[in-house]
């Protein structure tokens, strides 16, 4: 691991070890601010010595640094380098940048849960296509198998998030303020709160635009084009698009939401993305009720 301190110009490479992390990063206790790049959890043990030491971190998104960098017509590629960059970004962007607070150890668990849980459904969904391709018949069997294994693997990974859900008091209110919600079941609810644990502490706006589900206009000169949904955590669209499906379909008071829409000549497409928006606001609206109803859960 590369640090570059910007108030000695120094660059260091340290082994990510917390021993030699704890060593290289205490004499920086009073520095304001430190910014890291998420890599997939690699970052998880600086993370923890830097909140360890009480230095507030950034944990930046690889994507917005990279666009940064390039901002400036850069594209020469070091560990030395990047380690610079990062701290020009974090001297340019501090005001704006949110420090990284450790979760809770039932935040971090649930959260492996559900994110293996959808690379096992997207493998499944491989082989399901394998299974369908011209010459799938020729190792027909072996795929069978493989989704049979993936499908207890998915259950089973299931059944470990109920019950983490039901052990902790506060997942167990954010799970049943979610699934009083039409089209919300088991699946989604589970995926909100991992990946969406600000749900509650929210306005409308940003909760939907945290779920990828916020209009962004497109409009230049006299263009107004129309505009669509994009960014936002990526994991929750498909799902809450499944959901909204749901309750679109059945007897709610969602469904009387979507039919008037489709209606009043809305495309039912466009129809579907506002139920989505309408879906992840109420389930905002829900968490933070759940969590005033009962303070001590927070």
């Amino acid at each position: 691991m590369t640090l570059f301190d910007s108030v000695t110009g120094q660059t260091l490479t340290i082994a990510n070890e917390t021993q030699a992390l704890t060593a290289a990063l205490d004499p920086l206790r009073n520095r304001d601010l430190a910014v890291c790049e998420a890599t997939g959890g690699h970052e998880d043990k600086l993370l923890a010595v830097l909140c360890g030491l009480a230095i507030p971190v950034h944990r930046g998104d690889a994507a917005k640094i990279k666009a940064y960098i390039r901002s400036f017509g850069k594209r020469a590629k070091t560990d030395p380098i990047d380690a610079r960059w990062l701290s020009r970004y974090a001297i340019d962007r501090s005001p704006g940048l949110m420090r990284w607070q450790p979760p809770e150890p039932c935040q971090a668990q649930i959260s492996l849960l559900v994110s293996r849980r959808l690379d096992l459904v997207a493998m499944k969904r491989q082989e399901t296509n394998r299974l369908k391709a011209p010459r799938g018949h020729l190792v027909a069997d072996d795929i069978r198998d493989h989704i049979a294994d993936l499908e207890h693997r998915i259950r089973t990974i299931e059944v470990q998030i109920e019950e983490l859900i039901n052990q902790h008091r506060d997942l167990s209110s954010r799970a049943r303020a979610l699934r009083s919600i039409p089209g919300v079941a088991a699946v989604l609810a589970p995926l909100l709160i991992a990946t969406m644990p600000e749900l509650g502490s929210l306005n409308r706006r940003q909760a939907a635009s945290l779920a990828g589900c916020a209009p962004h206009p497109r409009d230049s000169g006299k263009l107004q084009a129309r505009r669509h949904s994009s960014g936002g955590r990526r994991q929750i669209r498909p799902a809450l698009f499944i959901a909204a499906l749901a309750a679109a379909r059945g007897k709610n008071p969602l469904a009387d939401f979507y039919n008037a829409l489709v209606r009043a000549g809305k495309p039912k497409r466009l129809a579907l993305a506002a139920l989505m928006r309408k879906i992840i606001c109420i389930a905002n609206a829900r968490i933070r009720d759940a969590a005033n109803l009962h303070p001590q859960l927070t």
